[in-house]
C-alpha cells in the first residue's frame, strides 16, 4: 500500500479505535505515530488521552545550592506541562529537598517553616496530577547526621506497570573508622500498609559503603558501594544481594548505576585507580538468575566527551542519567557547566544547554552522597495516595 493510501486509511479509523491502538504502543513508537497526521498528533497531545499513553523522558531535575532544584526539559510534548516548581505543595512544607524521581513520582524531604518548625518528614508527589501525600515518621528521623548515625540517603520505588503502590527506602548508616559511613540497615515504607518496617542488614558482606548512586528496578533498590559492587534489597526486606562488577579494581566512588531498556547498567570510572581516560559500561542481562553476572558492554573515552584532559586535575564531570528507552547517556561537564548527551550507537556528542548554579561536586569519601541529577518521566494517570 502506498504512503498516501496508508494515511487515508489511518484517517478513516474512528478516534476510539485509534486511541486503543496508540495506548498499546511503547513511548518511542507513540512518538513516531504523532507524525502520521495532524489528527493523530492531536489525539496524542490531548490531556484527556495522555494518561493512557506510554510516556518517555521529559527532562532532568538538577540540584542547586541551598536545597533548591532546577529542571531541564528534553521533550517536545505540548502543554499543559507539569509544575516542576511544585507550587501545589502546602506552604507548611517549608524548606524542601528533592531526593529522588521514579516513574513519575518524586520523593522530597521537608523541614517545616521558621514560624512552624517541625522534625523532617517525607512527601511523595506526582507533578503531572498535583497529587501528594505526607508520610508518617520512620523510627529514625529523616535527614539525620549527628556524627554517629546517618539517615541522609533515601530512595523511592514505584513501578506503575506492576502496582499502584510505592515504597520509600531510608538507609540507616553508622560512622566507623574515622567518619566513614557503613549501611547497617534499611527502613522501608509501603503505601499499601501505610507503615515503615526496619530491617537490619542481611547482606553477605559487612563493607557496605554507599556512594549515593541508586536506582529502583524490578522490585528492588540497587545502589553502588565502594568495592566496585552493587548492593540490592527488595521492597519486602527479604532479598539481600551483593553482586560484584569489577573484581580487579580497588574503589568504586566514581561508579554509577541506572537502568535502561529493561536492563541494569553499571558505569565504572577507572580514574580512581590509574587516572586513565576510560569509562566502562557493564550490563546485567539476566536479573532472574540466582547468581548475577555483569557483562562488559562498551567503553567511553572522556576526551571524546569533554575534550583534552586538564593539566593538573582530571576531568570534572557527573553522569546524569541514561535514557530509559534509548542509547543516550547524559553527562554534566562541571568545568564548562554544560549538560550533554552522548549517543552510544552513533558515538555523537550533543551539548543540550548551559546550566546556572549546580550543587558543587564533592570528591573523596563523600563523593555522590547527593544525587545531583534525576531523570523524570511524567505519569498522567492518578494513583491512590491514601
Amino acid at each position: 500500500m502506498e504512503e498516501g493510501s496508508s494515511r487515508r486509511a489511518a484517517a478513516a479509523l474512528p478516534d476510539e479505535l485509534i486511541i486503543e491502538i496508540l495506548a498499546r504502543l511503547p513511548a518511542k513508537s507513540l512518538c513516531r505515530s504523532s507524525c502520521v497526521s495532524r489528527a493523530w498528533r492531536a489525539l496524542i497531545s490531548d490531556p484527556a488521552n495522555r494518561r493512557r499513553f506510554a510516556q518517555t523522558l521529559s527532562g532532568i531535575f538538577f540540584s542547586r545550592p541551598h536545597g533548591s532544584w532546577g529542571f531541564v526539559g528534553l521533550s517536545t510534548a505540548l502543554p499543559p506541562s507539569p509544575d516542576m516548581d511544585l507550587c501545589f505543595l502546602p506552604l507548611t512544607c517549608g524548606k524542601t529537598e528533592l531526593l529522588d524521581s521514579c516513574n513519575g513520582l518524586l520523593l522530597l524531604r521537608c523541614r517545616g517553616t521558621p514560624e512552624s518548625p517541625s522534625p523532617a518528614f517525607y512527601i511523595v508527589c506526582n507533578p503531572a496530577t498535583e497529587e501528594w501525600v505526607s508520610l508518617p515518621q520512620p523510627s529514625r528521623a529523616p535527614g539525620l547526621n549527628d556524627g554517629v548515625n546517618d539517615t541522609y540517603s533515601a530512595a523511592l520505588g514505584f513501578d506503575p506497570a506492576v502496582s499502584s503502590d510505592f515504597h520509600v527506602f531510608q538507609l540507616f548508616q553508622e560512622h566507623f573508622y574515622d567518619q566513614e559511613l557503613f549501611v547497617v540497615g534499611v527502613e522501608i515504607y509501603s503505601s499499601k500498609t501505610g507503615s515503615w518496617v526496619f530491617e537490619e542488614s542481611r547482606w553477605s558482606e559487612s563493607d557496605i559503603r554507599c556512594t549515593g548512586q541508586m536506582t529502583y528496578f524490578y522490585g528492588s533498590l540497587h545502589f553502588c558501594i565502594v568495592s566496585n559492587a552493587v548492593a540490592s534489597v527488595d521492597t519486602e526486606g527479604q532479598i539481600w544481594r551483593v553482586s560484584r562488577v569489577r573484581h580487579n579494581a580497588m574503589y568504586g566512588y566514581g561508579s554509577s548505576i541506572c537502568h535502561s531498556q529493561g536492563r541494569l547498567l553499571y558505569v565504572h570510572d577507572d580514574a580512581w585507580t590509574n587516572y586513565n581516560n576510560t569509562l566502562s559500561i557493564y550490563i546485567l542481562e539476566d536479573h532472574n538468575s540466582e547468581e548475577w553476572t555483569w557483562n562488559f558492554k562498551l567503553s567511553l573515552y572522556k576526551s571524546d566527551l569533554f575534550g583534552s584532559r586538564p593539566a593538573q586535575m582530571g576531568w570534572d564531570y557527573y553522569m546524569a542519567a541514561f535514557h530509559p528507552e534509548g542509547d543516550l547517556v547524559f553527562f554534566y561537564d562541571d568545568r564548562q557547566k554544560r549538560l550533554m548527551s552522548y549517543d552510544m550507537k552513533h558515538r555523537d556528542v550533543h551539548v543540550i544547554c548551559t546550566l546556572g548554579e549546580v550543587l558543587e561536586l564533592v570528591h573523596g569519601y563523600d563523593y555522590d552522597v547527593h544525587r545531583l541529577f534525576l531523570p523524570y518521566v511524567p505519569l498522567f494517570e492518578g494513583i491512590s495516595f491514601t
